[in-house]
């Protein structure tokens, strides 16, 4: 099969999508597949993934003379590339239900593309996603029937998206439920030898709830011990929370790490027992879903990822932005014996392990394109 993946890597952009599409391409090309790639951000030669090098091109766009222009300039690279090469793929498949998808979208109803397109929304529900992109578009029930119709499979990493999606006028009648992956690596040291408590990996903006963690800390009901929590990340919020912890006499209780390599991240992973994420809204975390792996037990908001598989005996759901509910939650992890949170991470990392192995997972995403292109057999890239 020929794959054609629209998506910047993570050489070029650090995200956890662009981290997520990385692992599946590779895991396609491990899988015997042929993979090549179009980016906004991508250089000029080839792309080291693993053992493989894969062919990419660059989606070029014009800044600095408004948004209308920066669309219109990428429309049109994008529309360029993808006519130019449209014998080399069978699939495409592009890491947001936006400007790629769209593309993609008018090609195939101008009938200039016949390949397969699959498209798997980043995130809903809050700044930046693609459903806040798409709302800001003119032509809005347009572009969201032109996606609907011509994309052959709309993929929701988490199951919220799916209402999300219907609410904003798409039928539902294409969507396909896979989520992302993690690789399997050996068996951890269990979480009762572990020296740290709380670990929390994300970008240190409004997004991921550390405003509300830190309001939460100064909650509990004795005061909070040195380094509960470890926040591995940076961002546009570093100063301001670093002094609203001082302001509530909790900055001990917080050890700021910085932007760690996947590497720092997996060893602070090891040393901790439990995994906090308080986001305000999230798609299908991949550090969440590392920990999982790790075997660390889970505390996480209501965002319509993650917290959809945990149950009680695995961690500790609460509502996003409830800093009472938050401490509540906290307070019950400091609380709970050694023995009980190593049994909620030892039974997080038997889930990961059924349910989002990374080959599992790419191997659902083949299978998917495969039921797509039998579907219409006698249908081939012109």
């Amino acid at each position: 099969m020929r794959i054609l993946v629209i998506s910047d890597l993570p050489q070029f952009v650090t995200g956890g999508a662009e981290k997520q599409a990385a692992n599946l391409i590779e895991e396609w090309l491990n899988a015997g597949h042929t993979v090549s790639c179009f980016g906004r951000r991508m250089g000029r030669g080839p792309v080291q993934l693993g053992p493989h090098q894969i062919p990419v091109h660059r989606i070029h766009v014009v800044q600095g003379f408004g948004r209308a222009l920066r669309g219109l300039s990428y429309l049109c690279s994008l529309a360029w590339l993808l006519l130019r090469y449209r014998r080399r793929f069978d699939v495409i498949y592009t890491r947001f239900l936006g400007e790629a998808a769209l593309t993609a979208s008018l090609l195939k109803k101008l009938r200039l593309l016949n390949a397969k397109l699959v498209s798997t929304p980043a995130n809903t529900g809050g700044q930046g996603s693609d459903m806040q992109f798409l709302a800001s578009l003119p032509g809005r029930r347009q572009i969201i029937q032109l996606l609907d119709t011509q994309c052959d499979a709309i993929n929701l990493i988490a199951p919220a998206m799916a209402d999300e999606l219907r609410l904003a006028g798409f039928s539902g009648r294409n969507f396909a439920h896979i989520p992302n992956g993690v690789s399997i690596r050996e068996m951890p040291a269990s979480t009762a030898i572990r020296p740290h408590h709380s670990l929390a990996v994300g970008r240190v903006a409004r997004q991921k709830g550390y405003d509300i963690l830190i309001d939460a800390l100064a909650r509990l009901d004795n005061q909070p011990p040195r380094g509960l929590v470890r926040i591995a990340g940076d961002g546009p919020e570093w100063d301001a929370l670093q002094i609203r912890a001082k302001s509530l006499g909790v900055d001990h209780a917080v050890d700021w790490l910085g932007e760690l390599d996947h590497a720092g991240v997996l060893r602070e992973m090891e040393q901790a027992k439990i995994f906090l994420l308080p986001s305000r809204y999230e798609g299908m975390s991949n550090a969440g879903l590392e920990a999982m792996e790790r075997g660390l037990a889970m505390l996480v908001s209501r965002c319509g990822g993650l917290d959809t598989y945990i149950e009680p005996n695995m961690g500790w759901i609460v509502e996003p932005a409830d800093t009472a509910g938050l401490a509540t939650a906290m307070q019950s992890a400091l609380d709970a014996s050694a023995e009980t949170i190593a049994d909620m991470g030892s039974r997080n990392r038997t889930f990961a392990l059924q349910q989002f192995s990374l080959k599992q997972v790419a191997s659902r995403y083949l299978a998917l394109f495969e039921s797509l292109i039998a579907a219409t057999p006698d249908r081939r890239p012109t």
